[in-house]
């Protein structure tokens, strides 16, 4: 493959690059602090909770679908998480007990969008209450701390200098982009977002594929929920409440359409860095958190925008190129028409 057809392909994903070191560049200017190692991989630590939920939500979208209920399911594994280590449980089992129970969440999603032939949105849109509420109903309105060294081991430890969470978010997201492109899941999840019905009629579990894709989702949030306690040693039923703008805002900014059926592990994880850049610089520069959400909804739309203008303006200036094309065939036969001889 060319470099030119390579970097056609990649497109999106290089101009992210360029935002990301234009980004950086700027937040340099706005804290004599931003490029310290351990600052930037504290706010990278914070960021990859976030950013593993992205890739769960990209899943669900490549299909056509999308989940808001993500945040309320962490709140969910992070309660629950705590709860047991308060009973004593071992690490281990509470861990998978967590898992088990999000991934439960997830399916309950799924069939209600797969089977029951419900909106994503509105499915999604009553279990993010409905979830938040649970969490409420395990963990209180206190919450819980002095939580286990066991239990907060895996969000809180540092292999040298670099967080373990950050090394978790790298391997889901190799995890992913193998999920996404070299098992049938990831194909048909694909097939499916550019054309259900012609899937199904190809002979694609459409539904089983579709409730998958919540089920991954749903456990990327339970293990955003073990790491949210390593990270904060606390458990309430409000964390990652309004976090749902950021990851939505990292899968589209990413590259994944939100029709369905386009999208790449890579682009994601280049946009979960840029947004994680310029609300590290932001923060360090004391903006007010109401800026930062105005300008995460405007990159938000931006995203969407963008391709889709993109796309008509190709397919204008397609539509031109061939018109200019018959019109110079036509000017050329009515010229050899008029010839001598």
């Amino acid at each position: 493959m060319s470099l030119v057809r390579l970097a056609r392909q990649y497109s999106w994903e290089l101009l992210l690059v360029v935002l990301i070191l234009a980004a950086g560049a700027w937040a340099t200017t706005l804290s004599p602090f931003y490029l310290e190692a351990a600052q930037i991989l504290g706010s990278a630590q914070y960021f990859a909770i976030f950013g593993i939920l992205a890739f769960g939500l990209m899943t669900v979208v490549i299909q056509g679908e999308i989940d808001i209920s993500l945040a309320s399911t962490l709140a969910v594994g992070s309660v629950t998480f705590a709860q047991l280590a308060t009973n004593g449980f071992p690490v281990v089992v509470a861990t998978v007990i967590v898992l088990a129970l999000c991934a439960t969440l997830g399916a309950i999603n799924g069939v209600l969008v797969a089977y029951a032939n419900l909106p994503s949105l509105a499915v999604t849109l009553g279990t993010l209450g409905a979830y938040r509420g649970l969490a409420y109903i395990i963990g209180g309105e206190a919450g819980f701390t002095g939580l286990p060294e066991s239990y907060t081991y895996l969000g809180s430890h540092l292999l040298g200098i670099v967080p373990a969470s950050l090394l978790v978010f790298l391997l889901l997201a190799a995890a992913t982009a193998v999920l996404m492109a070299a098992t049938p899941f990831g194909r048909y999840s694909y097939a499916i977002g550019n054309s259900s019905p012609a899937s199904a009629m190809a002979g694609v579990p459409v539904k089983r594929v579709r409730v998958g894709a919540y089920v991954v989702a749903a456990l990327t949030a339970g293990i955003g929920s073990l790491l949210w306690i390593g990270q904060y040693f606390s458990a309430r039923a409000d964390n990652a409440d309004g976090s749902i703008l950021f990851i939505l805002t990292a899968v589209v900014l990413g590259g994944v359409s939100i029709k369905g059926g386009k999208g790449t592990v890579v682009g994601v994880l280049l946009a979960v860095l840029l947004l994680g850049v310029l609300s590290n610089g932001m923060g360090l520069a004391n903006f007010p958190g109401s800026s930062q959400t105005l300008i995460l909804g405007a990159l938000l739309i931006v995203s969407i925008g963008l391709p889709n203008g993109v796309v008509r303006l190709r397919s204008s200036l397609s539509r031109r190129q061939r018109a200019a094309t018959a019109a110079r065939l036509v000017t050329d036969d009515d010229a050899r028409a008029r010839s001598p001889g």
